[in-house]
């Protein structure tokens, strides 16, 4: 194997630099604007249905019919924080 590097190899390494600079110049807003757009999402609307209840606050048991009992993922309100309300800090 030679020591010194093909320039074949060395112009492979700068068009991929290249491409990997443009790949995260163009990744950077747009990701920025996504969450901002999320952010503003939770600052309006900072709670959701609940899923395992849709919303009712009662969940119906799987093993007993006819039983039915507080939801325990929303303590009976129907509604639960998004995912990102507490991490983001908005209130």
């Amino acid at each position: 194997m030679p020591k010194t590097v093909p320039l074949a190899l060395l112009a492979l390494a700068a068009v991929t630099v290249f491409h990997l600079t443009t790949f995260v110049l163009l990744l950077v807003p747009v990701l920025a604007a996504a969450l901002l757009a999320y952010w503003r999402l939770l600052a309006r609307r900072p709670h959701t249905t609940c899923r395992p209840c849709r919303g009712t606050g009662y969940r119906n048991s799987v093993l007993i019919y006819r039983s039915n009992g507080q939801c325990p993922t929303c303590t009976g309100t129907g509604h639960r924080a998004r995912p990102g309300v507490r991490l983001l800090n908005v209130r």
